[in-house]
């Protein structure tokens, strides 16, 4: 079962319609319809309130994982863990890596101590893989990273999540020039496969940044 599929299982099961269920979630019937038709997900606030309406807990509405009843559901996971939403979309430390469709497949937990000590926000927060090796060591192949998209402007020495000029999703490290431009950088040390990409100050606003990366996750 997809997202989709639960949220019209519970809506049946308690026979509630999507009027009822949008008027009890404080969102418009459109939003159920996306909700519905597998075209958008609920995250943050909207999934704990849709939850909530659907008398379930929102980790198994999110993930299929465990039971529905809320009577269920670990109050201490809730209290002391986030469930960031985990795509299914990779991104390359390569040439890039064509996404063509991304979906949440899951969720990966961090602590909210954590999260707060870091100063980031469950709701702003997404995970993904890592697809080739042009930032070894750093990021090797198949390694899971931790995405703030609340983070978009381009900070010098930071890792982002960026859009190519094809759309296709890449992982690199900006780095600021004295001159005001930019460098497009890869951690892999062979500039012969992994070359740098000088970017213009003009050039870089016009830069899709996804988010900023700022944690790793991969085998020993």
């Amino acid at each position: 079962m997809e997202f989709s599929d639960r949220v019209k299982a519970r809506m049946k099961e308690l026979k509630i319609s999507a009027v009822e269920l949008a008027a009890s979630v404080g969102v418009s019937k459109g939003a159920v319809s996306h909700w519905t038709s597998g075209s958008n997900l609920a995250t943050g606030q909207k999934l704990v309130a849709l939850a909530k309406a659907l008398r379930c807990n929102e980790n198994w509405l999110m993930t299929g994982k465990g039971t529905p009843d809320q009577e269920h559901a670990d109050p201490s996971f809730d209290s002391d863990y986030a469930l960031i939403n985990q795509l299914s979309a990779k991104g390359s430390s390569g040439n890039g890596y064509i996404n063509d469709h991304i979906e949440v497949v899951g969720g990966l937990a961090f602590k909210r101590d954590w999260l707060r000590r870091m100063g980031l926000k469950p709701e702003k927060l997404c995970v993904a893989y890592n697809h080739g090796e042009s930032n070894w060591p750093t990021l090797t192949d198949g390694d899971v990273v931790l995405i703030d998209i609340s983070s978009k402007s381009p900070t010098s020495g930071s890792m982002f999540a960026m859009h190519d000029a094809d759309q296709e999703v890449i992982f690199k490290r900006l780095i600021r020039e004295i001159s005001g431009g930019w460098i497009i950088r890869s951690d892999n040390q062979d500039k012969t496969r992994y070359p740098d990409m000088p970017i213009s100050a003009e050039g870089m606003r016009g830069v899709d940044i996804i988010g900023k990366i700022v944690w790793r996750g991969g085998a020993m």
